[in-house]
Parts: C-alpha cells; sequence; structure tokens
C-alpha cells in the first residue's frame, strides 16, 4: 500500500510556474503573429491603392486622347466624365477611406493618395515603403513617388 501512494504523489502534473512560462511564451508569439497580420494588410491596402490610381490614370489618359485635354476640377467632378472610359466605377478614394486628390493643369494632371493618415506630407519610395503614412503621387501616367 505504501508504494501504491508513492506512485501516485510521483505522477502529478504541470506546475503553475510551468503553466504560467508556457502562457506567456504563448502570448509574445501571437502579438508577433498579430502586428505582422496588421503590416500585411496595410501593405495590400497600398497596392490595391496604386492600383486603382494607376486605372483612374488610364482612364484619364483615354479621355485626354479623345478631348485634347485632361479633364478639369476635382476628383469628385471628373469622375462622370471618365465613366465611359472606365470599366467599372471610378475610384475616388483610396483603401483607407481618404480621398484620391486630382491636380490638373494645361501641360498635365497627378493623382495623389495621401496615405493611411490621409495628411498631405513626406513621399514615399523605395526605401521608406513599410511606412503607411506617406503619399503616393502618380504624374502623367508615371509614379513618381511609389513603394515600388
Amino acid at each position: 500500500m505504501c508504494i501504491k501512494a508513492r506512485n501516485l504523489q510521483s505522477q502529478g502534473g504541470f506546475t503553475l510556474i510551468e503553466l504560467l512560462v508556457t502562457l506567456v511564451i504563448l502570448g509574445i508569439l501571437s502579438s508577433l503573429a498579430i502586428v505582422a497580420l496588421f503590416s500585411a494588410l496595410d501593405r495590400a491596402k497600398q497596392r490595391a491603392t496604386m492600383a486603382d490610381i494607376r486605372t483612374v490614370s488610364k482612364a484619364i489618359e483615354a479621355y485626354q486622347v479623345d478631348v485634347g485635354q485632361v479633364p478639369q476640377g476635382s476628383m469628385t467632378a471628373i469622375a462622370d466624365m471618365l465613366i465611359p472610359y472606365q470599366i467599372n466605377v471610378v475610384p475616388q478614394a483610396d483603401h483607407w477611406s481618404n480621398p484620391i486628390a486630382y491636380t490638373a493643369s494645361a501641360t498635365g494632371y497627378s493623382l495623389e493618395s495621401y496615405g493611411k493618415d490621409g495628411i498631405d506630407g513626406a513621399n514615399i519610395s523605395l526605401g521608406t515603403r513599410s511606412d503607411f503614412n506617406l503619399d503616393i503621387l502618380l504624374r502623367d501616367g508615371l509614379f513618381v513617388a511609389s513603394p515600388e
């Protein structure tokens, strides 16, 4: 009987310290995964915004070929003018839900996304492509400031 009691005591489970250390490690790993997930989501929004800007640019260039000049006005004003040159609805906001800025002159045009924060500031470059608050700028059909 004494042997059975000794065997039951030696078959204990995990200690509280072991469980706490395991929970801390799992917490650290999950926080790293969440940060990586949010970064990937912002990178996807950045790429989708660039695709939308490129699409609007192609519609502006088609309009320019037909009419002989780029459309004048704000992004909301030119959206109706670009419908015949666009397969879908003309995107007027980036994928962070901030408006796309459009400026036009007699010599050309520019489209700009102000980034995640929606504030006009410094332009993005290849070295700063992971800073999603920086601006993406397309001028006359070419990206002047982009993460690529």
